[in-house]
């Protein structure tokens, strides 16, 4: 069928639509995003368009909730959020309050009027004393200011985690400690998962398609890269790139082509140039899932097609990437299954891994433990453990409270695990049921030290909640919401979980929302 074009012959039946007139000529904007001018922006979180358009944060300032307020590292002196670890009319405080008036000749060091800066950190900006590496209000170079909730990391602006909103098809960034979340951004069609590399973030689309966008703002750029089918994950390790293939049962290995642009502007300013290099197949029906880098090695999870022959699956595979234009399997770890794997009663299971990681020279798996015939939950969590020198395999027990382990990553000395739960979904994708879904703190040795259930406040409804990936800054975890598009900030204090916060990441208006990844920048 031709498509309709205003102004151009259209079929019969859709001349009541043309009588209402052509719409406004503007940017069509993706659910979450409003168009400002001919931009698409994010009123909530924008510091540029802070809760409507042409309303701007001042530098000191970011956009929370579509409101101005001061800034991590900023505090609110006379009606003005100044930086008072290094602005000498309010040094170490607000004046009068706790603060000085540095003298004229002084300047202001870590909160402290000084004759000079001393430490050998700082740069001289104005008055101030900052270390341009880390400070967000001169990033770089004096009186460059990052954006929205962005920080400081060796001079460049960028954030501290990034989310992916698959059906919305953004990411998001947030700020960790102040836990206060950027603009959203529109980024490929449904982003899968997300990579820094030099000043690029790489994110592996559903459409088969490795995309690239700057880290500083998220801005697409026209470099592309083609991958296998439903590619799943992936991890940078200079100069190369690794991407998992699921339905292509392959790791896919991508070389970086060229040296970054010398001087302070963009290092890639077209994007990375990728050309693949290597690649290892593993097999029909092996789906895998997830990987590790650990030393020469990549660990790799094989879920099985669960639509079809699962026999394939239930494995952790090992792959040297020693050479990595050569990737080879060196070793295949089997999984425990059968009566290992403690079936509910009535239920014969299978082991099913998903996320991966590596502590202290060992490699582990969570476990999923699916009934054969329905793939629903049939069993209690589990963690494979996995010793690459003896070839000992042996299951944590994460109980009962833990259904379908989904994602492992250390905290410290300590494994955090999230449990994707038990699942209920009707004929739209909608969950509406969930059991066992939450987080599991373990000791290095491998005991469960505490667990927290995701779930509504007692006496409230909300979506249902379903723990999916997290990324790690310091001993805070930011878990993705496999349902309702939200980032749930659980801290590690001592042996203990506790939840900090649930950030709206990326809401829809109606039907589920998946952030598909998390991660965590340098």
């Amino acid at each position: 069928m031709t498509p309709m074009r205003c102004g151009g012959l259209v079929l019969a039946v859709f001349l009541s639509l043309v009588l209402a007139g052509c719409p406004d000529e503007g940017p069509l904007c993706a659910e979450g995003l409003s168009a400002c001018g001919n931009e698409c922006v994010d009123l909530s979180s924008s510091s540029s368009q802070c809760g409507a358009c042409g309303v701007a944060c001042s530098a000191t300032q970011q956009c929370v909730e579509g409101a101005c307020q001061c800034r991590a590292g900023a505090a609110l002196c006379g009606g003005e959020c100044v930086v008072t670890a290094s602005d000498p009319a309010h040094c170490g405080g607000c004046a009068g309050a706790g603060g000085v008036a540095c003298g004229p000749e002084q300047v202001c060091e870590r909160g402290e009027c000084k004759v000079a800066c001393t430490l050998a950190s700082s740069s001289l900006c104005g008055r101030s004393c900052v270390d341009v590496r880390t400070d967000a209000f001169h990033c770089g170079a004096c009186g460059s200011v990052c954006a929205d909730a962005r920080s400081c990391h060796g001079g460049l602006c960028t954030d501290d985690v990034v989310a992916a909103c698959f059906n919305t098809g953004q990411v998001v960034g947030i700020q960790a400690g102040a836990d206060v979340r950027g603009p959203a951004v529109r980024v490929g069609t449904s982003p899968v998962s997300l990579a820094p590399m030099q000043d690029v973030l790489l994110v592996v689309d559903v459409s088969s398609r490795l995309l690239q966008a700057r880290l500083s703002d998220y801005g697409e750029l026209p470099a592309r890269t083609q991958t296998g089918q439903v590619p799943n994950q992936v991890l940078v390790r200079e100069p190369f790139v690794f991407v998992l293939n699921s339905t292509s049962n392959t790791l896919q290995v991508l070389r970086r082509d060229g040296e970054p642009a010398p001087g302070p502007g963009p290092r890639f300013p077209t994007g990375i140039p990728l050309t693949n290099v290597g690649s290892v197949n593993f097999g029909a029906n092996t789906n895998p899932y997830a990987f590790t880098l650990e030393g020469p090695d990549a660990y790799v999870t094989l879920l099985g097609n669960l639509q079809g022959d699962a026999s394939a699956g239930g494995r952790v595979v090992r792959v040297s990437v020693a050479e990595p234009t050569a990737p080879v399997i060196t070793d295949t770890f089997v999984l425990p299954s059968g009566e290992a794997l403690r079936p509910f009663p009535g239920r014969t299971t299978l082991p099913a891994p998903a996320g991966i990681t590596s502590l202290q020279g060992r490699v582990y798996a969570a476990l999923g433990n699916l009934d054969a015939r329905s793939y629903s939950a049939g069993g209690p969590g589990f963690l494979a453990r996995i010793d690459s020198g003896t070839r000992a395999v042996e299951l944590l027990a994460l109980g009962e409270a833990c259904l379908n382990p989904f994602w492992v990553l250390p905290v410290g000395e300590r494994l955090l695990v999230s449990c994707g739960g038990a699942a209920t979904y009707d004929v739209d994708f909608n969950l509406t049921d969930v059991r066992g879904t939450g987080l599991v703190l373990l000791g290095a040795e491998g005991r469960v030290l505490d667990s927290l259930a995701l779930g509504c406040p007692e006496a409230t409804s909300c979506p249902l909640p379903s723990a999916g990936r997290f990324a790690v800054v310091g001993s805070r975890a930011y878990v993705g919401d496999n349902n309702a598009g939200r980032v749930f900030v659980i801290e590690v204090v001592g042996d203990t979980l506790v939840a900090r916060k649930e950030l709206a990441i990326c809401p829809r208006s109606s039907g589920p929302s998946l952030v598909s990844d998390v991660i965590a920048l340098p």
